[in-house]
């Protein structure tokens, strides 16, 4: 669970769209992998003034706790009141709950921004967590998730597909403000030559890729949505591609596309058979082209919208 220095321009990227309000409650306490002396030209990009004057390092080189961490962070991005909500108190959270079991009443309607920096994918139970953090919300408050995607093995619980945020806020009736893909090399890394590339995200954007494609980076989410007077937490969505499809709305089928590929290249494999020497020549090209194309080239993707 950290803040990076693209998860950090995310925020000050969301600040200058929406009112946050004054109260942020995090979803485990957040480590810092942003330097401070980053912040203020980050939050200058989006048109904010920050200084972290009094942040001061110890003769190792790391932050002396007090003068720069998370409350030091969410104060500057303008929040009033930040607290943490954690499984222990390993770590000093303000807030003891196990997010597999319902929230205490005494929270409900508390938090105008709740933030998931790579929380939920460590706790089993995912549709009680986002049931929490729906109580957690004041009506008109944020929910952002930054939760790992492609290449994240046994990072948590689950790697998310971006449907199933989009399927259960939009089946829940929130507003949905940001929904982005970004594709990282590096983690955690401060200073770094390689920028994060951001995607912009709908249903079926890459619904060519979900039969492999995307390559050897990995993968996260950014999604943001907004609690709204009619917005619940109880309805089970069903994925919003088969309901597509239910509804003779036309969508990409990669299987199908695939079958319809096999059945042609079982064609030309059987021409290929009445002249064999030729034929295991062009296969073998034909192979090492398949393989150079998946490997090396680009493929189709979202929009970049962003590099942070």
């Amino acid at each position: 669970m950290g803040i990076p220095k693209a998860g950090a321009a995310l925020l000050y990227e969301l600040k200058k769209d929406y009112q946050l309000g004054d109260s942020v409650l995090q979803l485990g306490k957040q480590a810092l992998y942003v330097e401070a002396d980053q912040l203020p030209g980050i939050a200058a990009q989006f048109g904010f003034d920050v200084t972290i004057d009094n942040a001061t390092k110890d003769q190792s080189g790391e932050y002396v706790p007090e003068t720069y961490n998370d409350i030091v962070f969410f104060e500057a991005l303008g929040f009033k009141t930040v607290t943490s909500l954690d499984y222990s108190d390993y770590e000093g959270a303000d807030l003891i709950h196990d997010l597999n079991t319902p929230i205490p009443q005494s929270l409900h309607g508390n938090f105008d921004f709740v933030y998931d920096g790579g929380t939920l994918e460590h706790v089993f139970d995912f549709p009680q967590c986002l049931r929490n953090i729906h109580n957690l919300l004041k009506v008109g408050g944020l929910v952002a998730h930054a939760a790992p995607s492609h290449n994240h093995v046994d990072h948590g619980f689950y790697m998310y597909s971006p449907t199933v945020f989009w399927d259960y806020y939009h089946a829940n009736h929130y507003k949905i403000i940001k929904s982005y893909i970004y594709e990282y090399e590096t983690e955690h890394t401060a200073y770094t030559a390689t920028p994060w590339l951001i995607y912009d995200y709908h249903p079926s954007a890459i619904q060519h890729l979900v039969g492999g494609g995307w390559g050897r980076k990995r993968l996260g989410i950014w999604f943001v949505a907004q609690k709204l007077s009619e917005s619940r937490c109880d309805v089970v969505p069903q994925q919003g591609a088969y309901t597509n499809t239910w509804n003779n709305i036309s969508t990409y089928d990669p299987y199908l596309a695939a079958r319809n590929k096999s059945a042609t290249l079982s064609r030309v494999k059987m021409l290929l058979r009445s002249v064999p020497l030729i034929g295991r020549v062009l296969v073998s090209l034909s192979r090492a082209l398949r393989n150079f194309q998946s490997a090396d080239l680009p493929q189709s993707r979202p929009p970049v919208i962003a590099r942070y």
